[in-house]
């Protein structure tokens, strides 16, 4: 009886991923980048690049929206935030992880999937799409969403500026720092 409970559960966590997690294909100009620029691998880029080309869908990027992530920034930092807000009405997600991805996938003219976590069992729950190659294994898991939250409030107030995922591609194209 222990084992069919299980296997009930089991039954039960996988149907919550399928129908209640959101997901969704963005636009470039919808989604707030992280400060890492340049990237670290021309490799992970060419890699990604390469996949979006043969048309193979791109593991999830996680994010949170941009309301969740608000509250978590100070004044100075809302402020920065609000006036970028004004010129980039369309961003309205944060990524957690996912720069190579969403890099490749502008580059190709593709969408980029996302996976939006708006809970912490959202979270949770996005842990069984790594063993399916779904979504990355990546330090986001490791956390709640308001540490997640908090996480992106320090990143951004060590590097105080926002961009779009297109803004930084292109950024990147202007500065020759893709790999040939």
């Amino acid at each position: 009886s222990f084992l069919f409970i299980f296997k009930r559960l089991s039954y039960i966590n996988y149907f919550y991923i399928i129908f209640y997690m959101r997901t969704a294909f963005l636009q470039p100009n919808q989604l707030i980048t992280l400060n890492d620029y340049p990237m670290h691998s021309d490799s992970k880029l060419k890699d990604y690049f390469h996949k979006c080309k043969l048309g193979d869908a791109l593991p999830y990027v996680p994010v949170l929206q941009k309301t969740l992530v608000k509250r978590h920034f100070d004044a100075a930092l809302l402020q920065t935030f609000a006036a970028f807000e004004h010129t980039h009405p369309e961003a309205q997600y944060f990524m957690l992880d996912g720069s190579h991805r969403t890099t490749a996938a502008t580059l190709t003219h593709c969408k980029i999937s996302i996976v939006i976590y708006e809970t912490t069992a959202d979270i949770l729950a996005a842990k069984k799409l790594v063993a399916t190659g779904r979504l990355l294994a990546s330090d986001t898991l490791n956390h709640t969403l308001e540490e997640n939250c908090s996480i992106l409030n320090r990143h951004f107030l060590e590097k105080p500026y926002f961009m779009t995922v297109q803004q930084k591609t292109e950024k990147m194209i202007a500065d020759h720092h893709l790999p040939s």
